[in-house]
């Protein structure tokens, strides 16, 4: 009874049963996956279809039946992309802009409906309401028969990755039309490279004819790659179900929810504790999404470059969700006219690409106020040519990065804050005199947390690249043996404090 209770634990999804790559359940499931590559790896369309087929199980256990949006997501593309490809060049265009138009619309059906009938009725005094239309995910019931059936559907939700398959997807349309891609064989190749699991949750980006030449590639892993691989991963658990889960857990989410309850000293620990976390939670993923996918023999590329580290924010966008950067570069921001038509169109097309961003991490006026902050500054950057005085000059180079960090930092306030006032609350608190007197929670926990975000702040500001792939090529030498044993030891870790 308690394996049959375990399998359908792991074979239906869940809304409370999470998927992420801490969990165990995804590890049992990569595990899974590993053990069929190897009987199908030498045969490349068997190990692509293989992988395919994982995939879909992957978003259906992180989205239930929210599965069909990304699927009818693969059929329309692939069959717009195939019409793009034989259309005369007016043609083509138009159906790029219908593809285009399509997958926007999909998006905002599931992210940015409710915000979009807020926004209306504030902005034109409208009383539409504001209604998800179906489930926070199929609500599994049991009917006396034995069955299982979707039940409620109260509310909408994202399935899983459709904000990345959705950039995926106009890029591949608009590379079509620009010559610099081919069509994809078939619809399961399409889909594969769509909803490739490894990047679903937070990236990269990889474009087209990277991912095609290495679904072409026969599969090869040496024991440097492995060694490689693993030493992506096992820093990815540890940002992501240590560090972050953490200083989340015991300074951040406890002061951002309640900014009230705490002093002003406290506030500033979680302003900084949220950069902390959002580079350890979003780096972190990157890294689990590379090394995993590295092991099924699909590289990826780097995301994060110690985004830190910057002494301006136009270097800090170079080194930041890399691929995103370069997507909305590309796709956005030069084709509008980028700097290429002096300084008035330059400012243009950065708040429009800015603005697109923006609403792209998330749906509310938080995520706006956060890209408008970082917009601004970057305007300022452009037109002073700010960036290049900087680089010049070593002075200039850690003020630079003094001011441009602390500006990152406050911009984030709107991007974690749940509503303005909480925003408000929290920013104002950090300079009111009668907050610093007020401590209202130092314990040993909390002790444990400030070394921890300590910490994490001295090796993200101070250890440079150079000294990361130090330790990299430092792990790949320990024989394979302590490998294991090392992973062993973080997962038996992460398992213990519950992560």
């Amino acid at each position: 009874m308690n394996i049959l209770k375990l399998l359908s634990d792991f074979f239906l999804f869940s809304p409370q049963n999470g998927f992420l790559f801490t969990g165990i359940s995804f590890w049992i499931f990569f595990c899974i996956v590993l053990g069929g590559l190897s009987l199908c790896y030498q045969n490349r369309r068997k190990r692509n279809t293989f992988l395919f087929l994982c995939s879909l199980f992957f978003c259906y256990k992180t989205g239930g039946l929210f599965v069909f949006a990304l699927l009818l997501s693969v059929f329309l593309n692939y069959g717009i992309g195939n019409i793009i490809n034989k259309s005369s060049d007016k043609g083509s265009r138009t159906w790029m802009i219908i593809g285009i138009l399509l997958n926007l619309g999909i998006l905002a059906i599931f992210k940015y409906n409710v915000f979009l009938t807020q926004l209306w009725n504030a902005l034109f005094g409208g009383g539409l309401p504001a209604i998800h239309y179906l489930s926070d995910g199929f609500s599994l019931a049991e009917t006396a028969s034995g069955r299982i059936f979707p039940a409620t559907i109260e509310r909408l939700i994202l399935p899983v990755g459709l904000s990345f398959v959705t950039l995926h997807a106009i890029g591949y349309l608009v590379d079509l039309k620009r010559g610099q891609s081919i069509p994809f064989a078939s619809v399961g190749d399409f889909g594969f490279y769509l909803l490739f699991f490894p990047r679903m949750f937070a990236g990269p980006i990889i474009r087209t004819n990277q991912f095609m030449g290495q679904m072409q590639s026969h599969y090869m892993l040496t024991r440097q790659e492995f060694s490689a691989a693993l030493g992506r991963i096992l820093p990815g658990l540890v940002k992501t179900a240590l560090v972050a889960t953490f200083v989340d857990n015991h300074i951040v989410s406890p002061v951002f929810d309640n900014p009230d309850l705490f002093s002003g000293i406290e506030k500033w620990m979680a302003l900084y504790g949220f950069s902390i976390w959002i580079y350890c939670a979003f780096s972190g993923y990157t890294d689990l999404a590379v090394g995993i996918s590295a092991l099924l023999g699909f590289p990826l590329p780097d995301n994060f470059r110690s985004p830190y580290k910057a002494s301006n924010l136009t270097d800090f966008w170079r080194r930041w969700h890399i691929t995103l950067h370069t997507w909305f570069r590309d796709y956005v921001y030069i084709p509008l006219g980028g700097n290429r038509y002096g300084k008035g169109r330059t400012v243009f097309a950065l708040i429009l690409t800015m603005l697109l961003a923006g609403l792209w991490y998330g749906a509310g006026i938080g995520f706006l106020l956060w890209a408008a902050v970082h917009t601004v500054v970057l305007c300022i950057e452009k037109l002073s040519a700010w960036d290049a005085k900087v680089e010049r000059n070593r002075f200039l180079r850690l003020f630079g990065w003094f001011i441009t960090f602390n500006i990152i930092s406050f911009s984030w306030i709107f991007f974690r804050a749940g509503t303005l006032q909480t925003a408000a609350d929290l920013f104002f608190g950090l300079f009111d005199p009668t907050e610093w007197g007020r401590i209202s929670n130092l314990n040993y926990t909390y002790g444990i947390a400030f070394i921890v975000l300590l910490f994490a702040f001295l090796l993200l500001i101070f250890v440079r690249e150079r000294r990361k792939q130090a330790w990299l090529r430092a792990f790949e030498r320990l024989p394979l043996t302590l490998k294991f044993l090392l992973t062993a030891a973080l997962a038996a870790g992460l398992v213990f404090l519950n992560f």
